[in-house]
């Protein structure tokens, strides 16, 4: 094995376990343990497959969880349906593998129809759970075309709330998913 072969492949052995590391990239930043986790989430996501999220997003501080939301929703944002699926998962309407098989998942759906009509996941609209949406960008909402703002009172019956409310409801559902 000549000298640059013997840098650009190593084999390591940790409690008995080999690990390969390749000498590419050797200077270069390694991805954080939040890139792991968004990577992760945005995998699972594609796999539809909730118990693996819950594995994520259950066991994080609400601010890490945060920003693996944010770094997954960045990453699935060409991915309309993986992303209408990841908030039907918020929403609780996706809780397990077997709910992939269910005709209809109408937060899933009508998240769809939101975001190919411009409105932003978790920041214009966001999912609930409790299989809620929470319009957050009104103005946003009121310039979207009347058929799909019909859609959508058609299918959720429509609750305005003040803004102080809205942040009441807010806080209580980040006390419940405080860790």
């Amino acid at each position: 094995m000549s000298i640059e072969e013997e840098f650009t492949y190593s084999e390591i052995h940790i409690f008995n376990t080999p690990t390969i590391m390749s000498g590419k990239g050797f200077g270069q930043s390694q991805p954080t343990k939040i890139d792991k986790l968004v990577e992760s989430a945005v995998r699972y996501c594609h796999k539809r497959h909730p118990e693996a999220l819950d594995q994520i997003f259950d066991n994080l501080p609400v601010k890490l969880n945060q920003q693996v939301l944010d770094g997954t929703v960045a990453a699935l944002k060409k991915d309309i349906d993986s992303l209408s699926w990841l908030c039907g998962y918020f929403a609780s309407e996706i809780n397990s593998t077997e709910d992939n098989q269910k005709p209809r998942h109408s937060i899933a759906e009508l998240s769809k129809l939101l975001m190919t009509s411009g409105m932003e996941p978790f920041g214009d609209f966001a999912p609930y759970p409790g299989c809620r949406i929470v319009i957050l960008n009104n103005d946003k909402f009121e310039a979207l075309p009347p058929r799909v703002q019909a859609a959508v009172k058609e299918a959720f019956d429509v609750v305005e709330t003040s803004g102080e409310e809205a942040q009441r409801i807010n806080e209580a559902l980040l006390r419940e998913l405080e860790v």
